[in-house]
């Protein structure tokens, strides 16, 4: 399994709502309480 694959795998499970998370997504719950957008800082790149 590529590096490549792993960063694919992370970004669509982080891309689904979640019930515990009040069908937001982990993304969307961080930017809401940090005010960072995780897609803008370069860690996941597909």
């Amino acid at each position: 399994m590529a590096i490549n694959d792993v960063k694919i795998a992370i970004d669509k499970r982080n891309s689904r709502l979640g019930k515990c998370l009040g069908f937001k997504t982990p993304y969307q719950v961080f930017l809401e309480r940090t005010g960072v957008d995780v897609r803008q800082l370069g860690v996941v790149h597909l």
